[in-house]
């Protein structure tokens, strides 16, 4: 199976290509998906086979980000004539912890809240849900470790999210069948005026 996988839910994008699990080649984007992931993938993998799938990582995290990645995808498998997928971003992080008994994953969802996603020996556990900020101390003494790709007050270890991590997790773990092709928001939008 060959593969072409975004993840934008975090700063700076990525994409890897795989073929049987292994990275053929990837990226780093240094601008907006949608104004460098094209040329990244020309320079860097100037031929590439067409995907049996694209996967795109859905948060939680930047919902443009994210947004401009599906887009992206979309483009990209009508040309290729392939399926696009979601994948929970978090993995690329529970990747690193796979003997963790309780791994807490913490990302600022604005507005006050928190999105808390808890991983059991590299397993999901408890999909992504949303918190008040101020349950973050109460939510971290549950955890055997606690990290975060923000700067959040109280969780000390931040790590990034790149695609080769959602590739590497995706080898042993698969798709989550329930798993909807939208950024993780888990609450509506509001209106403004």
């Amino acid at each position: 199976m060959t593969r072409l996988i975004l993840e934008a839910s975090t700063s700076p994008a990525s994409w890897v290509f795989t073929q049987q699990g292994q990275a053929i080649a990837s990226g780093t984007l240094l601008g907006t998906v949608a104004a460098t992931l094209v040329p990244s993938l020309q320079t860097l993998l100037p031929n590439p086979p067409a995907p049996s799938q694209i996967l795109v990582g859905v948060g939680p995290g930047s919902f443009s980000g994210i947004r401009s990645a599906i887009a992206s995808a979309h483009g990209m498998a009508a040309s290729w004539r392939c399926p696009v997928l979601p994948v929970r971003s978090t993995s690329a992080i529970a990747y690193h912890y796979p003997d963790t008994p309780l791994l807490g994953i913490f990302s600022d969802a604005r507005r006050g809240d928190i999105f808390a996603t808890f991983y059991s020996m590299g397993k999901l556990q408890t999909p992504t849900q949303v918190h008040p900020a101020t349950s973050l101390h109460s939510l971290l003494t549950r955890c055997t470790l606690a990290v975060t790709p923000d700067a959040l007050p109280g969780v000390d270890k931040k790590i990034s999210t790149h695609a080769t991590d959602l590739a590497s997790y995706l080898q042993t773990h698969e798709l989550e069948p329930d798993l909807s092709l939208e950024p993780i928001h888990l609450r509506p939008t509001m209106a403004t005026k």
